[in-house]
């Protein structure tokens, strides 16, 4: 294997640690795209094809050798390699990699230089620091002006914020965890970054993790962003990248000791971070997406859940468009819960869910049929528009029902329809916080299903499945 092969691998693996990302990065002459009037979005993508076209190159040449290309010499004062400094000198020179002779000093260099780093990680790519601030809701930008090697491998990182210097400490945790403290003024910033060696991005993003100045019992967590270059705030993505939209606040929950355990309601929580995604979206189609329908119709949807996720944390009702999946949900429920009676109350028409007969379909019903198996009692009653024209297909229907030990009555529509508040609900009855009424309320005029979880509601709704249950009857089910 030749001399300059050999040397790169020494790079590659003394100096950056087989980092294959790094390795690119340090031999891409950045030179060849400066010269190009591009927007700033296509010279990302063409870099992007480039670095990918390139590490596949640096791969070939680290297996099976190559001598030092005309192509390299050219761009040499162009590559991140050649901008590395030891003691106030360029850490190599071409003539370095030129030299067939010199392989011994070469290795030589690259061990003084990481004895001389500590190996410490002074990653001074990195220049800036942007933090979202929730109590103020502004984004604060602080340039990194020094990195700073520090006694016992620490390094230290100085920062400038409104013309006024502060200090800090950097450090690279074994698991790639970047861990910086600033003190900014009286407040103490706790900065956490996971280096994931991509080094052709422009940024990465980390948690800035602290207390609220307001109650130091309520910790809280936001976005970060440590940049290698100055963000434009005013007309990049940043804003979105680190508005409130993205911050995670961890509300304490307070023990009582008058109660078991701990009782922490998700729903009320996190409820507000849906809301808050709702309006980055609003925001979103302000600013970028008017004229794009995709993606309208997607935040508008993403609105229907936010509301559904609203109404459940402040326990309302809410509308189900799905009887099928709701029903299925029912069955898995009964199942969870066990030895419990569940009443059906179901008009009988084309749609019916026992006429079907998809693979879907089929699947709920026999599970429906083996909900005996939990010590399940399943009380159904059908509304019929006549008793005397029942059919043949009706009648097989309800003695499958019987034979899977399943309570039917049949009931008139006449009957019963002005004096209930709905053809189509079912119920359990269980007494404590799970108990529920999914129906289909005749004064909505909507064809779709509401569940209620209220006392008041769940009452009328019992009453009306006595009413209904009083003016239905079992049939003969001699098949004609």
């Amino acid at each position: 294997m030749n001399s300059f092969t050999q040397k790169l691998k020494l790079i590659y693996t003394k100096l950056l640690n087989e980092n294959i990302d790094q390795f690119t990065e340090a031999f891409i002459d950045t030179h060849k795209f400066d010269k190009y009037k591009w927007s700033h979005k296509a010279k990302q993508l063409s870099r992007q094809a480039f670095f990918l076209n390139r590490k596949t190159v640096l791969r070939r040449w680290l297996l099976k050798g190559i001598d030092c290309t005309a192509d390299f010499k050219k761009s040499f004062k162009h590559y991140q390699i050649a901008q590395y400094q030891f003691r106030g000198e360029a850490l190599f020179r071409l003539e370095d990699f030129t030299n067939n002779d010199n392989l011994p000093d070469f290795e030589r260099k690259i061990n003084a230089y990481l004895h001389h780093q500590q190996r410490a990680y002074l990653n001074t790519d990195y220049c800036y620091i942007y933090a979202f601030n929730q109590e103020h809701e502004t984004i604060y930008s602080y340039t990194i002006t020094q990195w700073i090697k520090g006694e016992h491998n620490k390094t230290i990182i100085e920062v400038e914020y409104n013309n006024h210097l502060y200090k800090g400490t950097f450090s690279l945790r074994e698991d790639n965890n970047i861990f910086i403290t600033l003190q900014i003024a009286t407040n103490t910033l706790y900065l956490l970054f996971h280096d994931n060696n991509d080094s052709s991005s422009n940024y990465i993003v980390g948690m800035s993790m602290g207390y609220l100045a307001k109650d130091n019992k309520v910790p809280r967590a936001e976005k970060v962003i440590l940049a290698k270059e100055k963000l434009d705030t005013q007309e990049s993505e940043l804003p979105f990248i680190l508005n409130e939209t993205e911050s995670i606040s961890a509300i304490e929950n307070r023990l009582n000791l008058n109660t078991q355990g701990l009782k922490i309601n998700h729903f009320v929580k996190y409820s507000n971070i849906f809301k808050k995604y709702h309006n980055l979206f609003v925001r979103l189609i302000a600013k970028k997406f008017q004229q794009n329908f995709y993606y309208r119709l997607a935040f508008k949807e993403f609105y229907a859940f936010h509301r559904l996720f609203e109404k459940v944390s402040n326990q309302e009702s809410y509308f189900i468009f799905n009887y099928q999946r709701a029903f299925f949900e029912l069955i898995e429920t009964l199942e969870a819960i066990g030895n419990i009676p569940v009443y059906i109350v179901m008009e009988f028409h084309e749609n019916n869910l026992f006429l079907q007969s998809t693979h879907k379909d089929l699947t709920t019903k026999e599970r429906f049929f083996n909900l005996s198996n939990h010590g399940i009692e399943r009380h159904l009653i059908f509304i019929v528009d006549s008793l005397d024209m029942l059919s043949v297909k009706f009648k097989k229907i309800l003695k499958e029902l019987e034979q899977h030990n399943i309570k039917v009555r049949v009931v008139t529509k006449e009957t019963i329809v002005h004096k209930v508040n709905s053809l189509d609900f079912f119920f359990i009855h269980v007494g404590d916080e799970r108990d529920f009424v999914l129906a289909d309320p005749i004064r909505d005029n909507k064809d779709v299903f509401k569940i209620f979880t209220n006392d008041i509601t769940m009452d009328e709704y019992r009453t009306d499945y006595k009413k209904i249950f009083e003016k239905s009857k079992l049939l003969d089910l001699t098949l004609n």
